[in-house]
């Protein structure tokens, strides 16, 4: 599966949810177009409406025109790319009648129609080298699919590699374009691997947007000169009615609705076309939250913020919040946000009120909580501990408070298997079970919420005269969210939605991307001597995009290495030719290496070609 998220395109057109919110204060819309918080554009390539819309190579884009409003007579402007790219943004082809790079455009654009108003808007390209570029290619990157970049009235800080994408959908510029590389945008590859790329990369923010006064939207640039240019158009989301629609749109009709929304002017022939508004027709209201201003509190004291909302819809209200700081929630029937917050910072809040009938709007505000003031906590290091299999460990943990008569509660994390802290006297005791080094934190709390902390490692060694049976992999299921004691290529350990865990939540995910490229996972161990066994196992699970049966074109290597970073032996070599549905177990026997410190490293290595996924979790080097 293809890494990472994505979310707006300029290839087919389909628009995702929105609702009118209270802050800022805009325009107000000159049509019956609901005005979205975002709307996110994604563009396809070179196919027509027939090639697509009841085909099954695109089972998510078909789900899409179910899910929402799909249109039967949707056509591009001309003929080739590049020009229909400037029509949906800019109202006009600027005179281009072909993908030459590159140019220069003074014309009014959405882009600086919106910044103008006081909204925001960033342009996002798959596989585009840097924040910025001008440069007319570069690997699957084109210029030509990218028509921000053409008007210097477009901030360069608008142009944007799609790695920097938002997670937090709720901090999207107020209108984005994602552009797909030309390998996942239908251009290069084929109709089912763009609609496998939208699906990894765009479903979470098109179900997020139903419930966030949000949009998305998806269309062609172009057909393949099959089919009078007829290209599928789709618009999904909150407060769009659900249907096909057959009145005939091109790409000035989808500028000037997205104009609208907003109260922009409109750009070129986007003047003279007609808004897209018979979508929206099953809204008969508004709602409008109330601003109540950034708002402060402390750790520890108690919260309460009213939230309200006018409606003119005849529904009956429902409210949600995210970003709320630990400790507080919202009241889905009242609004009343409440509780008592546990930890120091600041978020961003959103609140949305939702019209049981379909209309919602929402509103934005920073909420700051403070630590409790006075109070300091130390906690005094005891230095590094060493202890041994079987042998009875105690430590006593002692820490002061810069205030007289607090009660101190203590806690521990990474402490030895086997041990145990008393959350009262600070007392650390037991006896360990398994040899290995930790990483020990030690917190102290008082009473007011005020806290220190230390940390300190806590070696534990085999008992003498045998073997101790022991797991010596750290982290072995990624769990704690980071590499360490792994070492690992940024963005191996994850959590994403792309992909799924063997257990738990995180995995590590190598290679996937669909380019050259090559990751690396390797940690460290000593093997201790006088065991009978030494297995390492972990379980893979291996997706590809590429359709050959004998080619090994991705390949993931798993070797031991000796401490002068030397390959002692090479365990296994899996390709895309493995990939399968789930995960695979897979054993070997590390006993040539006992008594040694030896580091366990898998390679993965990606051609130009296709992506394959290396989705490796669970990992073990157990000892007996």
């Amino acid at each position: 599966m293809l890494r990472r998220l994505l979310v707006a395109a300029c290839a087919a057109t389909a628009l995702v949810g929105f609702t009118a919110g209270a802050a800022p204060a805009l325009p107000a819309a000159p049509t019956a177009i609901p005005r979205p918080d975002h709307v996110v554009v994604v563009m396809e390539e070179n196919h027509s409406f027939g090639d697509v819309i009841g085909s099954s190579s695109a089972p998510y884009i078909n789900s899409l025109a179910a899910g929402g409003a799909s249109f039967s007579q949707s056509f591009a402007v001309t003929h080739p790319s590049e020009p229909n790219y400037l029509a949906i943004f800019s109202g006009s082809t600027q005179g281009l009648s072909d993908d030459s790079c590159p140019h220069t455009f003074s014309g009014a654009n959405l882009g600086q129609e919106a910044i103008a108003a006081g909204l925001t808007f960033t342009g996002y390209s798959e596989s585009m080298p840097s924040a910025g570029y001008t440069g007319c290619t570069s690997g699957n990157y084109a210029r030509k699919h990218n028509p921000w970049v053409n008007f210097p009235s477009v901030p360069a800080a608008s142009n944007q590699p799609f790695t920097s994408f938002p997670s937090d959908f709720s901090t999207l510029p107020t209108v984005s374009f994602v552009v797909p590389n030309l390998q996942d945008d239908m251009h290069d590859g084929t109709v089912q691997q763009g609609d496998t790329w939208l699906r990894s990369h765009i479903d979470t923010y098109a179900q997020w947007a139903k419930t966030h006064n949000s949009l998305l939207v998806v269309t062609w640039d172009e057909d393949d000169n099959s089919a009078n240019n007829q290209i599928p158009t789709i618009i999904t989301g909150a407060g769009v009615t659900a249907g096909s629609y057959s009145e005939t749109i091109n790409h000035y009709n989808v500028l000037r609705t997205l104009e609208d929304a907003y109260g922009l002017p409109r750009a070129g022939a986007s003047a003279s076309a007609t808004p897209i508004t018979d979508i929206f027709a099953g809204q008969t209201g508004s709602v409008t939250v109330t601003n109540p201003g950034n708002q402060t509190g402390t750790v520890g004291s108690a919260a309460s913020v009213q939230i309200s909302a006018t409606d003119t819809a005849t529904g009956t209200l429902s409210y949600a919040a995210t970003g709320l700081p630990a400790g507080l929630s919202i009241n889905s029937s009242t609004g009343l946000i409440s509780g008592t917050p546990t930890t120091a910072g600041t978020s961003t809040v959103t609140v949305t009120a939702t019209d049981s009938t379909g209309p919602s709007g929402s509103t934005t505000f920073g909420w700051t909580v403070n630590p409790v003031a006075g109070n300091t906590v130390t906690v005094t290091n005891p230095g590094n501990q060493n202890g041994t299999v079987g042998a009875a460990a105690s430590l006593p943990i002692s820490a002061t408070d810069s205030a007289s008569g607090q009660t101190l509660t203590y806690t521990a994390t990474g402490l030895p298997s086997g041990l145990s802290i008393n959350s009262s006297t600070g007392l650390i005791s037991g006896t360990p079970t398994t040899a290995g080094t930790s990483s020990v934190t030690v917190t102290a709390t008082d009473t007011t919420h005020a806290s220190g902390s230390t940390t300190f490692s806590w070696t534990v060694s085999p008992a003498s005269g045998g073997c101790t049976a022991a797991q010596l992999l750290g982290n072995p299921g990624f769990e704690t969210g980071v590499a360490t004691p792994w070492t690992a290529t940024s963005g191996v350990v994850s959590n994403d939605s792309g992909e799924s865990p063997h257990g738990g939540s995180w995995y590590a995910w190598l290679d996937g991307y669909g380019s050259s490229h090559t990751d690396t996972l390797a940690q460290t161990v000593t093997l201790p001597t006088g065991c009978a066994t030494y297995r390492l196992g972990f379980w893979l699970h291996v997706d590809t995009a590429e359709t050959t049966t004998s080619t090994q074109y991705d390949k993931l290597t798993a070797q031991v290495l000796g401490s002068s970073g030397a390959v002692l032996g090479t365990l296994a070599t899996f390709s895309n030719l493995d990939h399968g549905t789930g995960y695979v177990q897979h054993t070997y026997d590390l006993s040539a290496y006992a008594g040694k410190a030896i580091t366990v490293k898998f390679t993965g290595v990606e051609d130009s070609g296709l992506q394959t996924s290396f989705v490796l979790d669970d990992a073990s080097l157990s000892v007996s």
